[in-house]
């Protein structure tokens, strides 16, 4: 069996009542959709290895070993709550060292770091596990870059290239140790306090942090999908109205509104806007025939393929079932389409 691709993301805590914080996620009569169509802040747009969100903490509940709260940042009316268990790595930025959550206090400003597939509950405000927290407690010049960095040291987005010191300290998520020569396409937490101006940006950071051991995900070339009239969801089979088809780009293109549906997704096609929504209790999700766009966690996602329509029929991409929905994908060695909820 194949796959296409398998993704290391961060578990979602248990969702707690929150008093203030408390969020019922149980019906869309609860909870407010955030379309495609609404005010999306730059800092949201940015589709990156890992994204960040800087806010002060405004509530901290706290039961023994879970640990949830809510920050906001100064633009954003809702906020963002964060559950915190024991992968999330908690840092001071002025001490560039380790934390404990206990002096997380009301008041406080944090960055939260969340890796781009991590997933978030649609409610208002949103709700999700950090994978990294900084606690900011100083206004001197020091940056902090988390990303995933390849053989060469530079940052998945191509903005900074790491140059390692005799004085550059490198330690794991536990503070042990870590060789520079162990750090290549790896995730990395790197405080630093001057760069060049060259693209990338060149550094020698003053200390590295190796959020986790690989950065790589394995993927593998979607070339053997040989059954076009059929696929297998949660272990049943499910046979197309509508085939799957190649377009001109050499993607496979799947029918929307049959497979969002055999998922328990609700879908409501727009004629006019020739556009579509999914929704599926606080999940929410839409398109537009020709554009590049999808949405998750209020963040546009493109997948370099737009949703086409062909026999009066919505198709994306099939990379829309594990970039957008957030679904495991494999394929069979029958050349079947098998997705797992």
């Amino acid at each position: 069996m194949k796959k296409t691709t398998k993704y290391i993301a961060l578990s979602l805590a248990t969702y707690m009542t929150l008093s203030p914080l408390a969020v019922k996620a149980e019906t869309n009569e609860n909870l407010d959709i955030i379309p495609i169509s609404a005010p999306i802040t730059d800092k949201e747009v940015q589709i990156k290895d890992y994204i960040n969100y800087e806010g002060k903490i405004v509530e901290i509940k706290n039961d023994g070993d879970k640990l949830s709260m809510l920050i906001k940042a100064e633009d954003d009316e809702y906020g963002l709550i964060l559950h915190i268990n024991e992968d999330v790595i908690l840092l001071n930025h002025k001490a560039k060292d380790f934390t404990d959550k206990d002096k997380l206090k009301e008041g406080m400003t944090i960055t939260a770091y969340y890796a781009k597939h991590t997933p978030m509950l649609l409610s208002l405000p949103g709700q999700l596990t950090p994978g990294v927290i900084v606690v900011k407690e100083s206004e001197e010049p020091s940056f902090i870059k988390v990303s995933g960095f390849n053989e060469d040291l530079v940052s998945g987005e191509n903005d900074l290239k790491l140059n390692i010191s005799e004085d550059t300290v490198i330690v794991n998520k536990d503070g042990e140790k870590v060789e520079k020569e162990d750090i290549k396409d790896k995730d990395l937490i790197v405080f630093y306090t001057a760069s060049t101006k060259s693209i990338p940006a060149q550094t020698t950071p003053e200390k590295i942090i190796v959020i986790k051991e690989t950065l790589k995900e394995e993927k593998v070339e979607i070339t053997e999908i040989t059954a076009l009239d059929k696929i297998i969801i949660d272990g049943k089979e499910v046979k197309l109205t509508n085939l799957i088809y190649t377009n001109d780009e050499g993607i496979k293109m799947i029918p929307l509104r049959q497979i969002a549906e055999a998922l328990g997704y609700e879908v409501k096609w727009n004629n006019k806007a020739r556009s579509a929504e999914l929704t599926k209790g606080a999940q929410y999700t839409s398109i537009v025939i020709g554009e590049d766009n999808y949405n998750f966690a209020k963040m546009l996602i493109k997948l370099g393929t737009a949703p086409e329509f062909k026999d009066s029929t919505s198709y994306v991409p099939i990379s829309f079932l594990e970039e957008v929905l957030k679904l495991g994908v494999e394929i069979t060695k029958e050349g079947i389409i098998n997705i797992g909820l």
